[in-house]
């Protein structure tokens, strides 16, 4: 089965046709979504099956911004699917406003189908590095089947990655699914000691190079800010905190659940000379 990519644009530009033969020429399936309801029924369906271990989807926005962010919030969340915008501009002030979207990468929107291809195959290969993260977990973690007889209940206050970690359940017991960035963020926390991680780790799992390290720390902010509101409203309080000047860590119990889990992963404390603001 050949990757798909649905592209989301209400009138079908001069640049689609050169993009729809790029993209077939290197193996890709290309399914154009007119208008929100088409791009809702594609992605759903779709990302079923790669969430079973088939190709991962990838969408690009290439619609004005207010019609890309009706678009992003369809998809946020969907196993396997990632989404790249088209930006009329690259300056800092619309990137930012492109990342709050939800979105997994970007690219100019006037760019050449080379640049377009390119972009896409780097974000598949990010989609299927995490999709190889869940049986692959940390060296000396100990591993259990999730739903296996006798598998214990999560204790009290902790947090779990589910679904091949694309769901966040809270203590509560209520779930809230992830971005694909939001997925890598919480991964790469899981996966380092103490469940904390630096800046440049953090974007750097992303599969991004920042132009420089203020701007990695910026966009970081904005994902974790926007994670936040979302837990927010499921009336809880996500224990991720900001370590000055260095990276993020997260503060409660956390475990990953999925064909396997990790367990034990403790809460995660500040280092005693970086303390959070």
């Amino acid at each position: 089965m050949r990757p798909v990519v649905l592209f989301y644009t209400l009138q079908a530009a001069a640049d689609f046709s050169a993009y729809t033969a790029a993209l077939a020429q290197h193996g890709y399936e290309v399914r154009y979504c007119a208008d929100a309801a088409t791009l809702r029924l594609e992605a759903r369906r779709r990302s079923g099956s790669a969430a079973q271990g088939g190709e991962p989807v990838l969408a690009v926005l290439a619609a004005a911004t207010p019609f890309n962010r009706a678009a992003a919030s369809i998809l946020a969340g969907l196993p396997r699917v990632g989404v790249l915008a088209q930006v009329d501009s690259c300056d800092d002030a619309a990137l930012v406003a492109t990342l709050q979207l939800g979105i997994d990468a970007w690219c100019p929107r006037k760019c050449s189908p080379q640049v377009l291809v390119l972009a896409l195959h780097s974000l598949k290969r990010r989609l299927e590095s995490d999709a190889a993260v869940v049986p692959r977990q940390a060296a000396g973690h100990l591993l259990q089947s999730e739903g296996a007889p006798g598998s214990p209940p999560a204790s009290e206050g902790q947090w779990q990655l589910r679904d091949q970690a694309w769901v966040l359940e809270m203590p509560s017991g209520r779930r809230l699914r992830l971005t694909s960035s939001e997925r890598n963020f919480m991964l790469t926390l899981l996966q380092n000691p103490d469940n904390a991680a630096t800046h440049d780790d953090l974007f750097h799992r992303r599969g991004q190079r920042p132009a420089d390290a203020q701007m990695a720390k910026q966009r970081l902010g904005v994902l974790v800010s926007r994670l936040r509101r979302k837990v927010e409203q499921h009336d809880d309080e996500l224990p991720i905190k900001s370590v000055h000047n260095w990276g993020y860590m997260f503060t409660g119990g956390l475990v990953l659940w999925g064909a396997a889990a990790a367990s034990g992963s403790g809460d995660a404390a500040a280092r005693p000379d970086e303390a959070p603001p």
